[in-house]
């Protein structure tokens, strides 16, 4: 396996692992890390719906929920880069490639700088792995 790609794998294994670590402090203990500053407003959203599922579960389990399994998402990420990369699956380098662009992207607009710089040297070291 590449050096390349063995930090790149690396950089989104961290992130993800503490995202899922702090995803399941937050469930299991007082709410830090990914509550509203406002800590009223975990009360609003534990008491009500969301819209696209108003029989289901409270809008901050949802929230949780979906903060943990993007966790999951971003570790399993992770693996197929080691697997592309370890097992030469040239096809796979360059969709990899486009998928950290896009968490690059969305880290930008929706996140903050932590992850957002993680992701940007994660994906340049995937594209070096790729073209070298």
């Amino acid at each position: 396996m590449s050096l390349p790609a063995i930090a790149a794998a690396l950089i989104f294994t961290t992130l993800g692992s503490l995202h899922a670590v702090y995803t399941l402090y937050d469930i299991v203990k007082q709410p830090r890390y990914f509550r509203p500053k406002d800590r009223t407003l975990i009360e609003a959203m534990q008491a009500t719906k969301m819209a696209l599922a108003p029989q289901g579960h409270d809008f901050w389990s949802a929230l949780l929920g979906f903060h943990l399994s993007h966790s999951l998402g971003i570790m399993l990420f992770a693996l197929l880069i080691a697997v592309a990369d370890t097992y030469a699956i040239d096809w796979l380098m360059p969709v990899l490639s486009a998928v950290g662009a896009l968490l690059t992207l969305i880290a930008w607009r929706c996140w903050f700088h932590v992850p957002m710089i993680g992701c940007l040297v994660g994906t340049v070291l995937i594209a070096v792995a790729w073209v070298f």
